[in-house]
C-alpha cells in the first residue's frame, strides 16, 4: 500500500489549484507568449527591482551566492563522484537570474536538453507543446535553435499573471498525483528545488515521490525500479546523485508543521506595492532589514541573536557533514583496494556495494542541500547519522579481509 503523506493544506491555494494549476502534460502550456521580468518593471517596479537583486553575489558563513569552487574546496567529492559530470566541474550556484547561463556554460556533460526544463519556461512550453520527446534533443542543438530563452523570470511560478501561483513544471504536477494534499506557497519552490532523476530512455524528469519525501522512501523507490545515475569506476557500485532536495528537507521540519512556507522567509512583503513580496530569493542572514521583516517577526530577538542561533545549527551539520564525508572517502578508497585485490567473497562484495550506495545518497543529499541543514537539522543529522552507521558496517566487512 501507497504510503500516505499528509500535509497542512492552504485553504487558498488548494482553491487556486483547483481553478487550474493541476494541468496535465498536454494542457499546461501557457498562451505561447513568455513575457519577461522587463515587461513588468514599470508596473511593478518595486517587485521588479528586487528581482534584480539576485544578480548579487554574497556569502554568509555557511553559505551564499558566489560561485565558489566545490572540487577545489573538497577534492575528496572527485574520488566520490568519480565517472559523473560533478567529478569535472561542480560549482556553487549563484543567483536565479544566472540559472540558464551557467547551465550553458557548465562543463559537465549533458543527457538532452532536459537539462533545461528547471532553468528557462521556454524549454518548460516547448516540452508542453511538442511531448516528452523534447526531452532527448541535444542539449547544445535546442540552445542554439532557442537564442533568446528567458533565464528564470516571473513566468516560471505566475506565468503572465503577476500575483497569481501557476504552476508551470509538468514534473512536478505528475508528481503530486501520488500525494495525498498540498502544502501552500512551498509548492512554486517545489518545481525546482527537489530531488529527482532523468528517466534513461526519454530524459524526461521525474521526481521519486511515490513512497515518500524521506532518503529511504526514495532509496526503495530506485532500487525498486533498478535506477542508477552511474557506476563508480574503482568500486563497480552503482550510485544514486543527490540533486538539491529543498523541498524534502523542509517537509516536516518544525516551520512547516507550523504552516510557513518558502515564501514566509525568502520573501517578505516589499513595501510601496500591497500584498507583493520581494522576489529578491535569498538568505535572510544577509541583512538586518531581512531578518526584520522574516525571523525576527516571530522570533523578536536582535538581528545578532538570531544568527548565532541560525549558525550554531548550521555548523553542527556543518561539521558533521565534513566528517561524514572524510569516513565515506575512506571507506571508498579500502573498497576499491579490497575490489582491485579481489578478495571478497560475492556476498560480502554486494553488502559493501549497497552500503556505498546507501551511505553516499544519504551524505550527498545533505552536502548539496542549500540551506546547510538549517531548514530541517533533525533530517540532515538524521540522513548523515544513517550514513555514518551503513560506513561503519561496511568497515567492519572489510576489516574481516585485512582492508
Amino acid at each position: 500500500m501507497r504510503k500516505k503523506i499528509c500535509i497542512i493544506v492552504a485553504i487558498t491555494l488548494l482553491l487556486l489549484i483547483l481553478a487550474g494549476c493541476q494541468k496535465n502534460d498536454e494542457t499546461i502550456a501557457g498562451d505561447g507568449k513568455i513575457m519577461r521580468a522587463e515587461d513588468w518593471k514599470d508596473k511593478h517596479p518595486v517587485v521588479y527591482q528586487s528581482y534584480m537583486a539576485n544578480s548579487e553575489m554574497k556569502k554568509t558563513t555557511y553559505g551564499g551566492s558566489e560561485q565558489v569552487d566545490y572540487l577545489e574546496g573538497y577534492p575528496g567529492l572527485k574520488v566520490l563522484y568519480e565517472g559523473y559530470g560533478f567529478s569535472k566541474e561542480y560549482l556553487r550556484a549563484r543567483g536565479h537570474v544566472y540559472a540558464l547561463e551557467d547551465v550553458i556554460n557548465t562543463a559537465r556533460p549533458k543527457a538532452g536538453a532536459s537539462c533545461l526544463t528547471c532553468k528557462s519556461a521556454d524549454f518548460t512550453e516547448a516540452l508542453a507543446k511538442g511531448g516528452v520527446e523534447v526531452n532527448k534533443i541535444d542539449f547544445r542543438q535546442f540552445v542554439d535553435e532557442h537564442p533568446e530563452m528567458n533565464t528564470i523570470s516571473c513566468y516560471d511560478c505566475h506565468r503572465n499573471t503577476p500575483g497569481e501561483v501557476n504552476l508551470t513544471r509538468a514534473h512536478l504536477t505528475k508528481a503530486l498525483e501520488n500525494v495525498d494534499e498540498i502544502k501552500s506557497d512551498t509548492l512554486a519552490c517545489a518545481q525546482c528545488h527537489v530531488e529527482y532523476y532523468l528517466e534513461p530512455d526519454t530524459k524526461e524528469v521525474i521526481l521519486p515521490w511515490q513512497n515518500g519525501f524521506d532518503t529511504d522512501d526514495m532509496l526503495k523507490y530506485y532500487d525498486d525500479i533498478n535506477m542508477k545515475d552511474w557506476d563508480h569506476p574503482s568500486t563497480g557500485t552503482e550510485l544514486l546523485k543527490a540533486q538539491h532536495p529543498e523541498f524534502e528537507t523542509f517537509y516536516g521540519s518544525n516551520h512547516y508543521l507550523l504552516g510557513l512556507s518558502c515564501a514566509d522567509c525568502h520573501m517578505p512583503e516589499v513595501e510601496g506595492e500591497e500584498k507583493l513580496k520581494s522576489h529578491h530569493w535569498t538568505s535572510p542572514l544577509k541583512s538586518e532589514e531581512g531578518l526584520k521583516q522574516t525571523c525576527i517577526t516571530c522570533h523578536g530577538e536582535e538581528p545578532k541573536d538570531i544568527i548565532a542561533r541560525v549558525e550554531d545549527v548550521q555548523k553542527s551539520v556543518y561539521d558533521k557533514t565534513n566528517e561524514v564525508s572524510d569516513e565515506l572517502l575512506d571507506f571508498v578508497n579500502r573498497l576499491t583496494k579490497a575490489v582491485e585485490d579481489g578478495v571478497i567473497k560475492d556476498e560480502d562484495l554486494q553488502r559493501l556495494r549497497d552500503i556505498h550506495r546507501r551511505a553516499q545518497f544519504k551524505w550527498d543529499f545533505v552536502f548539496v542541500e542549500n540551506s546547510e541543514g538549517f531548514h530541517n537539522s533533525g533530517k540532515a543529522h538524521e540522513n548523515l547519522d544513517d550514513a555514518r552507521e551503513l560506513i561503519e558496517e561496511g568497515i567492519l566487512i572489510l576489516e574481516k579481509y585485512g582492508k
